[in-house]
C-alpha cells in the first residue's frame, strides 16, 4: 500500500515534470524509499514494523524538506509532501484501530523525536532503523495488552502477503536502478567525451528516454484497465473454447461420415471386382468345358468310326470265309457225281 503510493507519486512527477533534474530526483526517491519501506514492513514483529515504518515516514518528511531537494523537485513538491502526509495519517489510523486505548499522541511524539534525532544522511537507503530499545519501550508503555498487539498483527496483514508485495517490486527496483545507471552514464563527462563522435549512441539514448516515458505512461494506463479487461477476456476465452469444441465435434462428425462413405464405396468396388472376377472365371470355365466336351465328342466319334471300320472289316473277312466254303463242297459233290 505505502510502496504503491510512493510509486504513483514518483511516476506522476516523472511523466509531468519538464525538468530532467526533477525526473531524476523522483526516480531516485522511489528507487530508494520503496525498498526501505518494504524492509521495515517485513519485520515479523508487528509493533517493530509499524514503528520503524512510521519513523521512516518522519525521517523522509524531514529529508524532502531540505531546500536543495525542494528546489530540485520544483512545482511538484506538493505531490511528495501530500503523499508523505497521507502515509503519516494512515499509520496513525492503523495504530489507533489496533490499540484504541493507546496514547496515539505520545506514540507519535516518541517516534517523531527519535526520527529528528536520527535524520537521514546522504541518501534514503542509508537511513538508520528505529532503535529496538525505543520500540520495546513504546510497545510496552503505549500499546496496551497483548490483544492490541494481536490486532495490530492482523491489521498489518499476513507476512506471506507482504513477501509477495516485496517480490512484486524486485523487477521494478532492478529496472529503476538500471535507469539511474544509464542516467549517470549520460551525466559523466568522461563517458560523454569518449562517445562524442558516436551520434547514433546519443540518438539511441534520447530515443530510449522517450520510449521509457511512453512505456511508463502506457503501463500506467494499462494497469488501470487490467482488472476490467481480465473479466472480459475470461468470458471471451470461455466462449471461444466452447465454439472450438463445437467446431471440433462437427469436424469429427464430418470426418467420420467421410470415412464411412469411403469404406462403403470401397466395399461396393470390392464386391463389384469380385463379382466381375467370378463371372470371368465362370465364363472361362464354361469355355474350357465346352472345348473339352467337343474334344471328347470328336475323340469318341473317331473311336466309334474306327471301331465300326474294324468291325466291318472283320465281318467282311468272316463273311468271305464262310461264303467260300459251301461252294467248294458243292464243287466236290459235283465232281464226285460226274
Amino acid at each position: 500500500m505505502y510502496s504503491a503510493e510512493i510509486e504513483t507519486a514518483a511516476d506522476k512527477i516523472i511523466l509531468g515534470s519538464p525538468s530532467p533534474a526533477a525526473r531524476r530526483q523522483a526516480l531516485e526517491w522511489k528507487a530508494e524509499a520503496i525498498p526501505v519501506t518494504q524492509t521495515s514492513l517485513l519485520n515479523s514483529d508487528p509493533i517493530a514494523a509499524v514503528l520503524d515504518t512510521w519513523a521512516f515516514v518522519f525521517q523522509m518528511t524531514a529529508f524532502v524538506e531540505r531546500p536543495e531537494w525542494k528546489n530540485t523537485i520544483g512545482d511538484f513538491y506538493p505531490v511528495v509532501s501530500g503523499t508523505l502526509r497521507n502515509m503519516n495519517v494512515q499509520m496513525e489510523r492503523l495504530v489507533q484501530s489496533a490499540a484504541p486505548k493507546a496514547n496515539i499522541a505520545a506514540v507519535r511524539e516518541r517516534v517523531r523525536s527519535w526520527a529528528e534525532a536520527n535524520p537521514i544522511q546522504g541518501s534514503l537507503a542509508s537511513r538508520q532503523s528505529a532503535d529496538p530499545d525505543i520500540i520495546k519501550k513504546v510497545g510496552q508503555t503505549n500499546f496496551g495488552t497483548m490483544g492490541s498487539i494481536k490486532k495490530l498483527a492482523e491489521s498489518m496483514g499476513d507476512l506471506s502477503a507482504r513477501l509477495d508485495t516485496y517480490n512484486l517490486y524486485l523487477p521494478k527496483q532492478a529496472r529503476w536502478q538500471a535507469e539511474l545507471f544509464l542516467d549517470d552514464l549520460k551525466r559523466d563527462t568522461q563517458v560523454n567525451s569518449a562517445l562524442s563522435d558516436i551520434r547514433e549512441l546519443s540518438n539511441t539514448a534520447a530515443t530510449l528516454d522517450r520510449e521509457r516515458l511512453s512505456a511508463q505512461q502506457f503501463v500506467h494506463q494499462e494497469r488501470q484497465q487490467t482488472l476490467d479487461n481480465l473479466q472480459l477476456q475470461r468470458i471471451a476465452t470461455l466462449a471461444a473454447l466452447h465454439a472450438e469444441r463445437l467446431a471440433a465435434t462437427a469436424d469429427l462428425r464430418g470426418e467420420r461420415q467421410k470415412v464411412l462413405d469411403a469404406l462403403s464405396s470401397q466395399e461396393v468396388a470390392i464386391v463389384s471386382d469380385m463379382r466381375a472376377t467370378s463371372d470371368n472365371e465362370i465364363q472361362t470355365l464354361d469355355t474350357k468345358g465346352r472345348d473339352l466336351i467337343d474334344h471328347l465328342f470328336l475323340r469318341a466319334l473317331e473311336l466309334m468310326l474306327l471301331t465300326l471300320a474294324l468291325f466291318s472289316f472283320v465281318a467282311w473277312i468272316l463273311l468271305r470265309r464262310f461264303s467260300s466254303r459251301p461252294r467248294d463242297r458243292a464243287e466236290r459233290l459235283f465232281h464226285r457225281a460226274a
